[in-house]
């Protein structure tokens, strides 16, 4: 699919609004061509309830879902290409962000949601900010949505780790915008 039809869907991690990832996020995409979708979805302000799985429960029913659930995963399935933009918080995915993937074991045996094909072929980008000078602390956070996008046969199109420990802070390095660019495939040099 080429950059003019892919349609984004952003995902913030992050409990603060405008923090350093989304800043940097939000600066990258705005070189995405005009035509491209960008959708942005704040998953603090859609929170889900705590995860039940039922798949070991006798004669489990996955019913369709509704509400916020619903709203979730036509914007996650209407995406080519999604992009998780979060802090790291202990290692791993903000834990809005962590229920949310929860959510995809369920969505994946709703009948007629046929979200695991419909996954397939998509793409999945990854930015986070660390408060750590040494970035390798990101690589749990990276490789659990690497691995994810294994399962689904989603393409996996790499991460961008910044460092940022104040507000702002992330946007000194002058380099970052454009390396989320190019992962994001916005044209600009890598």
């Amino acid at each position: 699919m080429n950059e003019q039809n892919e349609s984004f869907l952003f995902l913030l991690g992050s409990s603060r609004r405008d923090g350093n990832t989304e800043q940097l996020v939000r600066e990258a995409a705005a070189a995405l061509p005009a035509q491209t979708s960008k959708d942005w979805l704040r998953m603090s302000e859609h929170p889900l309830p705590p995860f039940v799985d039922i798949r070991h429960e006798p004669a489990p029913v996955y019913e369709t879902p509704t509400g916020v659930e619903a709203m979730l995963l036509e914007r996650t399935l209407a995406a080519s290409h999604l992009v998780f933009a979060m802090p790291l918080y202990w290692y791993s995915l903000p834990a809005d962000t962590k229920r949310y993937l929860d959510y995809w074991s369920a969505w994946m045996r709703v009948p007629g949601a046929d979200f695991k094909r419909r996954m397939a072929g998509k793409s999945l980008s990854v930015v986070t900010t660390v408060s750590d000078e040494n970035r390798s602390v990101a690589t749990p956070l990276i490789e659990s949505l690497r691995l994810t996008a294994d399962y689904l046969a989603m393409q996996f199109r790499g991460a961008v780790v910044a460092f940022g420990n104040q507000p702002g802070e992330a946007l000194n390095d002058a380099s970052i915008v454009d390396r989320i660019g190019a992962l994001l495939g916005a044209g600009v040099a890598a």
